[in-house]
């Protein structure tokens, strides 16, 4: 007998899809479902990319804030056009999210060319990426497995680290996660990417690390999946949007037996929200986009300079959505303030007049209301 099954007998490589609750199959089903939706959307390039680098900065930040990163998107956001500068108490924190971007971008590559191996050398380069050039209390070199056991009292003993991740990784990689319906590929490998995470922080491999690894090998199960990247990003997003609760349903399912179902049913529930709040961003921008695509023949048909001012005026008013006083207009936007006052005060109100006859907004009193472009044609009507 070897000693983990007597230190940690709910680490049994078994699951049982009978015991999961109806519930988290359909939210398993509707995760599935908004993934290959996202993967067939059509955005602009530009939107597509920003909406991947936005996801980026989330996932990443996300990731490390699980660990007492206490930096933010938009320092990630200076950090990678280099006009962040930290002072030197803080430099490793930042070392951190580049480690982590450098990682993650690794995955991606690697999900690409169609390497799915997730044996311990793996794991090893992934662990070795995380924990490049920061600070470290141990002797082990980063991706080395640690030799001794781990300072967390509760981590597998060290013996068992190669036996163990070898035994995951067959595991992961074998029937009990295949099906033979194709409606069923996706929700598996979600699965799949919540036990592998829930599994290696129950092994621990290596002496640092171990959490941020966990959590950069579950983003690797889904690209390989065939998720997208930004949908991807957003299992750890709900993780670190609940830490205390993340923490409580791994102890929980430390039990002889392992009962990993209501873990499941967290990372599910969790992994499903972000994917809808996801599409909901998607869909903003591609209703942005064709609200911009639809407002120039709209407003001027006849491609005049007054014309191309009131397109710009326009756009901004859609996208603040709410009721302002008309003095208010010029401040949304710096290029709008610099935009009319070169002009006569009146040509505002002449311009809001013009947008009012075509029913982008109205006007009542000194009031503005801007009105939604019609970009959902199919959307049901509210009574």
């Amino acid at each position: 007998m070897r000693s983990y099954e007597q230190s940690h007998p709910w680490i049994s490589c078994r699951w049982d899809p009978q015991l999961l609750p109806r519930a988290v199959w359909l939210l398993l089903g509707e995760a599935a479902t908004l993934c290959t939706r996202l993967n067939t959307l059509s955005l602009g390039a530009k939107e597509a990319e920003l909406t991947g680098y936005v996801s980026l900065l989330h996932g990443v930040v996300a990731n490390a804030t699980m660990e007492g990163n206490t930096l933010g998107e938009d320092q990630l956001d200076r950090l990678l056009e280099g006009t962040l500068h930290l002072p030197p108490s803080q430099v490793y924190l930042g070392r951190e999210l580049l480690n982590l971007v450098k990682a993650v971008q690794w995955t991606e590559a690697r999900a690409r060319t169609g390497d799915s191996d997730m044996g311990p050398w793996t794991l090893q380069v992934m662990n070795a990426q995380v924990m490049k050039e920061l600070p470290s209390g141990s002797e082990a070199a980063p991706g080395e497995f640690r030799t001794v056991r781990s300072e967390k009292a509760d981590a597998v003993p060290s013996e068992d680290i190669g036996y163990l991740l070898e035994q995951s990784a067959e595991w992961l990689s074998g029937p009990a996660f295949l099906s033979e319906h194709e409606e069923e590929r996706i929700p598996y490998a979600i699965i799949r990417a919540i036990l592998a995470q829930l599994y290696f922080h129950w092994i621990a491999p290596f002496a640092e690390g171990n959490g941020r690894t966990a959590r950069l090998l579950g983003h690797q199960l889904l690209l390989n999946a065939g998720i997208p990247a930004s949908a991807a990003h957003r299992l750890v997003m709900h993780a670190a949007a609940t830490p205390s609760e993340h923490e409580r349903q791994v102890r929980q399912a430390e039990r002889p037996g392992g009962d990993v179902a209501p873990y499941i049913a967290y990372m599910a529930r969790g992994f499903a929200e972000g994917l809808r709040s996801l599409w909901d961003e998607v869909q903003r921008s591609q209703a942005e986009a064709i609200a911009h695509a639809g407002l120039a023949p709209l407003v001027d048909p006849d491609n005049t300079e007054a014309g191309r001012r009131q397109i710009q005026l326009a756009k901004i008013l859609i996208a603040h959505s709410e009721t302002l006083q008309t003095a208010q207009v010029l401040r949304l936007d710096p290029d709008l303030t610099l935009m009319y006052s070169r002009l006569s005060p009146k040509t505002l109100q002449r311009d809001l007049e013009h947008l009012a006859r075509l029913h982008l907004v109205v006007r009542k009193g000194r009031q503005v209301t801007p009105l939604p472009y019609p970009a959902y044609p199919f959307r049901a009507v509210k009574g």
